[in-house]
């Protein structure tokens, strides 16, 4: 890889600050419209996983994965959903449970700080928040510009049929 700038530059270029990381609850706003113990936030380091386009100009664009930060209010969670890429989450912060289900079969594992569980591509999960903090943990998704969430819930997918939240991003 070699720049047009200075090593600086360069490096600026690809650095994302937490300070500069906006919290996008929007993202997901769809879900809320289910189930209001859907919202949380989403602040993109790299990619725009979670968008139709992936046209957020404030995120970098990588090779291969995306990575962003999930604020999980306490006492919400996510909806059962499915991805065609693998996915990591790393907890940082709070105790979320993480949820598998397969042929009928629901298991639940409570995590800490700095666990890690592996999503294979295809399998169904959802993360809960029952403490009483908000819970934040790294998602990473093993493609660029993954497609959005693919819902269990019937009525989720004819919201996100219509729901845009590209636009608003490349608004801002």
């Amino acid at each position: 890889m070699s720049g047009t700038g200075s090593l600086a530059e360069e490096l600026d270029k690809h650095l994302k600050t937490y300070k500069t990381r906006q919290p996008n609850w929007r993202v997901f706003g769809l879900e809320t419209q289910v189930d209001e113990k859907f919202a949380r936030a989403q602040r993109r380091y790299l990619g725009t996983s979670g968008n139709a386009a992936h046209a957020d100009p404030s995120a970098l664009m990588g090779e291969h994965f995306t990575l962003t930060i999930i604020q999980q209010p306490a006492g919400h969670l996510q909806p059962m959903h499915h991805h065609d890429e693998e996915e990591v989450f790393f907890v940082l912060v709070g105790n979320p449970t993480v949820v598998w289900e397969r042929d009928g079969e629901t298991i639940e594992r409570r995590l800490e700080p700095w666990d890690m569980v592996y999503n294979p591509p295809g399998m169904i999960h959802g993360v809960r928040n029952d403490s009483d903090e908000d819970s934040y943990f790294q998602v990473m998704l093993g493609n660029p510009a993954p497609d959005r969430p693919k819902y269990e819930d019937p009525e989720l997918l004819r919201l996100q049929q219509a729901d845009r939240p590209d636009e608003e991003a490349r608004q801002n």
